[in-house]
């Protein structure tokens, strides 16, 4: 999504039971109706989750902005980035996230296996995206749902209302290759640190949604005041996963 904007959903529908009605929590992503986790489709329950890197070019036609799918060493070379600082980067935003909530990354060497696959666009546009499609069923051909870190104000919507939880297949992350990237905080807003936008991006590939502007690390506008899951970011995905285990 840019971080300042996030792709959306391929949709095909997932298993779904009742749940305590939180709609108004717009931290929760809602796609085609219902809330949307790893793992079993009921709350507080906890996940394991592979993720990897594109080596070769994926295609996914029902995806909006990663429908190409391709390796990151374009971008690594446009930002001077080494592959193995990109990766380590990725590694910390995946760790973050498993301090927040029950959820458990596991890299994997074959991308065919990965829950979450991470490459660059290609065709490049914003900053960077997700997209999730969730477990096949009638709702195959579902249409995506953009969301993302946006330069200016978030276009307006009416809440999201819910009323079940289906369970995601696979996300895809896409970063835009001819943006600027760079590793760490410098007070420069126009180019994004890789650790933060991950970490954004891995929420929304976990279920979260931008509660606002800013305030939280899903937040739909990039700053530089939060390094990490805040804990209104950790409540949300607690609800989604139950507390981290020790």
């Amino acid at each position: 999504m840019m971080l300042r904007s996030f792709a959306g959903a391929a949709i095909v529908l997932a298993a779904t039971m009742s749940v305590p009605c939180v709609a108004s929590d717009q931290r929760l992503l809602v796609l085609e109706g219902a809330w949307v986790k790893w793992g079993a489709p009921k709350w507080s329950a906890g996940a394991t989750v592979t993720y990897g890197f594109a080596t070769t070019d994926v295609k996914s036609p029902t995806a909006r902005n990663c429908a190409t799918l391709r390796p990151l060493d374009g971008l690594e070379k446009q930002a001077g980035l080494a592959d193995n600082r990109v990766r380590a980067e990725a590694a910390a935003a995946f760790a973050a996230w498993s301090k927040a909530a029950n959820l458990t990354f596991i890299e994997t060497p074959n991308a065919a296996q990965a829950d979450i696959l991470i490459g660059a666009q290609g065709n490049p546009k914003g900053r960077a995206f997700t997209n999730i499609e969730l477990d096949s069923g009638p709702l195959a051909s579902a249409p995506a749902t953009e969301r993302g870190l946006v330069a200016g104000a978030e276009p307006t919507e009416p809440p999201a209302k819910a009323h079940s939880v289906r369970t995601i297949r696979q996300a895809l992350i896409c970063l835009n290759p001819r943006a600027k990237w760079k590793i760490g905080f410098d007070g420069d807003l126009d180019v994004y640190d890789l650790r933060y936008t991950f970490m954004h991006e891995i929420g929304h590939a976990i279920g979260l949604d931008h509660p606002g502007a800013a305030g939280a690390l899903m937040g739909f506008r990039y700053d530089e005041k939060l390094k990490g899951p805040t804990l209104s970011d950790g409540d949300a995905a607690r609800k989604l996963y139950g507390p981290h285990a020790e």
